[in-house]
Order: C-alpha cells, then structure tokens, then sequence
C-alpha cells in the first residue's frame, strides 16, 4: 500500500520538476522535445503502476460489502475512466506537438482547431477522469477496511504524502497565474464536489480513518488540491491593482 502512495506522490513530484524545465525543452527526439514524451509515457504509466499496487493491497484485505458494489464492476468502471483519460493524453501530445510548430495565429483555421484539442478537450479527458479514476479507488477501499489500525505516524506520512502530490498537480494541473473561465472552474468546482461526497460517506457510513489510509491519501490529496488553489488565488488577487481585482472578482463570480 505504502509503495502505491509513494509512487503516486512520486511520480506527481516528477511532473513538477519536469514541467516548463528548459533541458527537457530544448532536447529533441524524432522532432518532439523530451518534455513531451516525458507528459505522454513516464508519468502515466508511473501513475498506472502506482494505482495497481494501491488496488492490489485493496483487494489482498478481507471485504466487507459496506456499499453495494461488486469489486469487478468497480474496476471495469475504473478501466473505462483510464481508457478516455488516456485518449486525453494522447490527444493532448499531438495538439502541443503541432502547437509549437504551426504559426501562432489566432486567425488561422488550422491553429483554431488545433487549439480545441490542445486547450479544454484534451484537459477535461486527461485531468476529470483522473479525479473519477481516485473517487473509485475511495469506493473499493470502503469495503475493504484494513483489519487493524494504522499507527498514527504512518496515517501523519500518508496525509503529507497526499498534500505533496496535491501541490505538484496544482502546479502542473491548474492554471495557477489567474482564475480563468476556462477549464479551471470546472476542475475546482469537480473537485469540490467529489470531497465532499467523500466526507459525506464517511459521516454517514459512520468509517474511521484508522482503517482506510488509502482514503486519508486521497482526502489529503484532494483538500490539499483545493486549498493551493485557493491560497495561490489570494496571493494573486492582493498583488493586483484595484481595477484588475475587479476584474478578478468578475471571472470567479461569472456564470458563464
């Protein structure tokens, strides 16, 4: 359990060390920059790896049918969530591969279409279905709670484990320089929701974190998620001037 949160958080990590590194940038392979390689095989198949161990150590304890979902349904569910998150990657790979070689005009038809694939499509299958693939992963674990307690310092090294991997996907997932009305309102708000339906759960299902630290990791992910943003938000708005903030405020509170 504790080599899939590592990986996990790991992995995660690399994304923000490679993200805009300019020795990735600048080095080429068949034409493409390492960066890009790096965003379509590394990091998804550590990403891969780390979720197998997780749903391994998952399976491996005593079920306990809390919900009623059949473990087979709720990996078949998953599947299909990996399976259009990664068509969203590789969507994304070929659209920024193409964006940095077609001239950058907005007037152009091929430059307009290519950026409906490199902006919000490929975002929304790639980022979403991760958010989907980690709120399946919290079902399958209800009704496999471990047999015993989780020592403190251990749920202590899963919690920041979960914070870790939080702020280096803000950092690579989110558009941190402003609130657009872009797909950053949508992944925010997805967020939101699944923790609370999460924290939901868990008052109703009356569970203890002491048995399920493969929840804690994704709990400490997501509300370490949402405080980033929120926090790098304020820390933009109070360096803005009063107009800008104005106009700030306009993008967050639209309902466009």
């Amino acid at each position: 359990m504790m080599t899939g949160i590592l990986v996990i958080a790991s992995i995660t990590l690399l994304g923000i060390l490679s993200y805009r590194n300019r020795w990735l940038e600048n080095r080429v392979y068949k034409q493409i920059p390492l960066i890009d390689w790096v965003l379509l095989i590394i990091l998804p198949i550590g990403l891969f790896l780390g979720w197998i161990l997780l749903v391994r150590s998952i399976i491996d304890r005593p079920a306990i049918p809390i919900l009623p979902l059949d473990d087979f349904d709720n990996l078949l569910v998953t599947i299909l969530f990996f399976s259009y998150g990664f068509v969203g990657i590789g969507i994304h790979f070929a659209a920024k591969v193409l964006w940095r070689y077609l001239k950058k005009d907005k007037d152009m038809m091929a430059f307009k279409i290519n950026e409906i694939f490199h902006d919000k499509l490929s975002h929304y299958l790639a980022f979403l279905n991760a958010l989907f693939i980690i709120f399946m992963l919290v079902l399958l674990e209800i009704n496999h709670p471990l047999p015993f307690f989780s020592p403190l310092g251990l749920q202590v090294i899963i919690a920041f484990a979960g914070v870790l991997a939080a702020v280096s996907s803000c950092k690579t997932i989110f558009l941190l320089n402003e609130w657009s009305d872009g797909y950053n309102r949508t992944l925010f708000s997805i967020t939101f929701i699944l923790l609370g339906l999460i924290l939901n759960l868990i008052r109703v299902l009356r569970l203890n974190y002491d048995y399920y630290p493969v929840m804690l990791f994704i709990i400490s992910f997501l509300g370490g998620s949402l405080t980033t943003f929120v926090v790098r938000q304020v820390l933009i708005f109070t360096k803005l001037s009063k107009r800008r903030r104005l106009k700030f405020l306009a993008r967050i509170f639209s309902a466009k």
